[in-house]
């Protein structure tokens, strides 16, 4: 489904941290909005902290995400699920009030001084202790079925890692429109790359596979080449777990994630990012259309 407006349950979770008048390192108790919105963080989390035996470990990488780290916290807080669960967050050498934040609302993290997404994702893949990893990033809101809509399949032994739609949070400045346009386009991509290149729908922000795959694959990749996987580090986990089972997409607003539009924007505004992929693609629709060989 496409949408027009951001949901009201996402817009609940876009909690801008400075507007707490907040300092992370700051001695001074806790007070009024303060207290009431990391309060409720901590005690969504509790359950995720550190359970004796979790089934199912949310991992998810964190690179300088003070702006918008609170706001996925929150989504997490929120989850509803009776699968075990614990949260690990990967600090990737944070040089901002990351780390601050975590301490504050109480989740269990790693630091990772090898700086790249892949090196985080590993040491949060090692750490975690269940039985399945689902992968997410520090600039997203989740639904609270994420955790219920992605697991059941992986029951199926024939499915070696599932992964769900997304949809950009406008930014100052954008529409939602604009990005609901660009999401249509991309879906019609990811229609044609199911067939032959579904692991390069894999996006980092949600997917989940089961860690002994995980690693019995070798775990993330730190040297890729884009020409590889025609994707990152997540686009390549997806294609080594190809070798395992199935990809199977978890369609649905239950299973989709609400993230930043900032990468989306590296090009410098939204109109030239669409263009950009839109050549891109055009480009590649006969390759869409034939079997994938490694190095293709």
């Amino acid at each position: 489904m496409i949408h027009l407006t951001v949901p009201k349950w996402v817009k609940k979770h876009c909690i801008d941290f400075t507007q707490l008048d907040y300092k992370p390192n700051s001695t001074r108790p806790l007070t009024g909005k303060q207290a009431s919105t990391i309060g409720m963080i901590r005690f969504g989390l509790q359950r995720f902290n550190n359970p004796k035996h979790p089934e199912v470990s949310i991992v998810i990488p964190a690179y300088n995400e003070e702006k918008d780290l609170l706001r996925t916290l929150s989504s997490i807080a929120n989850i509803k699920t009776n699968f075990e669960t614990e949260l690990i967050v990967a600090n990737n050498k944070s040089t901002d009030n990351t780390q601050a934040i975590l301490d504050l609302c109480r989740v269990s993290t790693v630091y990772e001084t090898e700086q790249g997404i892949s090196y985080a994702r590993q040491a949060g893949l090692e750490k975690a202790r269940g039985k399945y990893i689902i992968s997410g990033d520090a600039d997203t809101i989740y639904p609270a079925t994420w955790v219920d809509a992605l697991i059941p399949s992986l029951k199926n032994p024939k499915v070696a890692c599932v992964y769900g739609n997304y949809s950009f949070i406008p930014s100052k400045g954008n529409k939602r429109v604009g990005l609901a346009v660009h999401e249509l386009g991309t879906w019609s991509v990811i229609q044609m790359r199911r067939y032959n290149r579904s692991f390069v729908n894999v996006m980092g922000c949600n997917n989940a596979f089961r860690k002994a795959d995980a690693v019995d694959v070798g775990g993330y990749e730190h040297n890729l080449r884009r020409s590889e996987t025609e994707r990152g580090e997540d686009g390549w986990m997806g294609y080594l777990l190809s070798k395992k089972g199935l990809i199977k997409r978890i369609g649905g607003d239950h299973a989709k994630a609400w993230t930043s539009d900032r990468r989306l924007l590296e090009a410098g505004s939204l109109p030239k990012a669409f263009a950009i992929r839109l050549k891109k693609h055009v480009g590649k629709v006969g390759s869409y259309l034939r079997p994938f060989e490694h190095g293709s």
